[in-house]
């Protein structure tokens, strides 16, 4: 067994891919209620989370990706700069969310949170 799937086969939580702005996005999701999208920090991929990922998805929607070249998502073509994440973001939750979801970012990825959030606050909780 890999270590990614070590890691995760205890979580209350199934793994899927998402095409989103032309990357291959793997997500862990899984629960239901309000939506909870957890972006990981820069050099780290979804299970991250793995310690609050049971006790969220007891009570919320969870929705763990990998970030665009972290974990098992990749990158695909083209150039992966700040537009095409926030595109990405907004097409994940388009996939993953069948209502506005809450983001939490953690580090560097909590400004990709803030800057959709400033970009798109209609589509968040």
């Amino acid at each position: 067994m890999d270590t990614r799937r070590q890691l995760t086969h205890d979580l209350p939580l199934a793994e899927r891919r998402v095409l989103a702005a032309g990357i291959s996005t793997a997500v862990f999701e899984g629960g239901s209620g309000v939506a909870v999208v957890l972006l990981h920090e820069p050099g780290s991929f979804a299970a991250q989370w793995l310690h609050v990922l049971p006790e969220l998805a007891a009570t919320h929607a969870v929705v763990a990706p990998d970030l665009p070249g972290h974990g098992a998502s990749d990158v695909g073509d083209g150039e992966l700069n700040g537009a095409r994440v926030l595109t990405w973001l907004g097409e994940l939750i388009e996939a993953s969310c069948s209502s506005a979801p809450v983001v939490v970012g953690h580090l560097g990825s909590g400004a990709i949170a803030a800057r959709f959030a400033v970009a798109h606050p209609e589509r968040l909780r």
